[in-house]
């Protein structure tokens, strides 16, 4: 991959960053319990085209892990570094699932399907830090972020029931995600491949 490849990857998850992080704020102000039901899901479904067009312009093995790596990272900064490790996950399975190097310039959905999948491990990152970290892990490593009680109420609130409807929300939104990016890309890019779109 080279520097030019890089720095589209870098100002695609930038962009990308930005559209979660405003949609995060978007989702939270419906409520507590619905914000923790939707959490990422609908940046799942409005980044996905961001994603597949940054893809489908470099075009190289590795975009799509270098791109859940950098929103990792911009977490870090922001005080978060355990979802560094998620993103990193994320991106490792998008890349399984988008395959060979051919599948990010075709016209199929591998790409919007390696991002549904990478979202779909992110989405449910609030779930994660709650069981790993429990409730004085989250006050103790956040205490900025993470009251006692709000930590508690996170704790009791992953119910079985309600981690199955927090799955199931995040699969339904990667797919609509997936099914999204590629109708964008292939309906308004497809035939500017050569072209920048920056």
């Amino acid at each position: 991959m080279n520097l030019k490849g890089i720095v589209k990857i870098a100002v695609f998850s930038v962009i990308g960053f930005v559209l979660t992080m405003g949609l995060g704020f978007l989702t939270a102000s419906f409520g507590m319990i619905p914000s923790l039901y939707l959490s990422s899901a609908l940046s799942t479904m409005i980044v996905a085209p961001v994603f597949v067009i940054m893809c489908k312009q470099v075009a190289q093995r590795g975009t799509a892990f270098l791109y859940f790596l950098l929103l990792g990272v911009f977490y870090a900064l922001m005080g978060m570094w355990p979802v560094i490790v998620v993103c990193a996950i994320a991106g490792i399975l998008a890349e399984l699932v988008i395959g060979k190097k051919e599948n990010y310039s075709d016209k199929t959905m591998k790409v919007g399907l390696g991002f549904g999948a990478g979202m779909f491990i992110y989405s449910l990152h609030a779930m994660y830090f709650t069981f790993v970290f429990g409730v004085e892990g989250l006050t103790k490593q956040f205490p900025k972020m993470f009251t006692t009680d709000y930590a508690t109420f996170l704790y009791n609130f992953y119910t079985p029931k309600n981690i199955a409807i927090c799955v199931v929300i995040a699969i339904v939104a990667s797919i609509i995600g997936a099914n999204f990016g590629t109708y964008i890309y292939n309906k308004f890019f497809s035939d500017r491949k050569k072209k920048s779109v920056l």
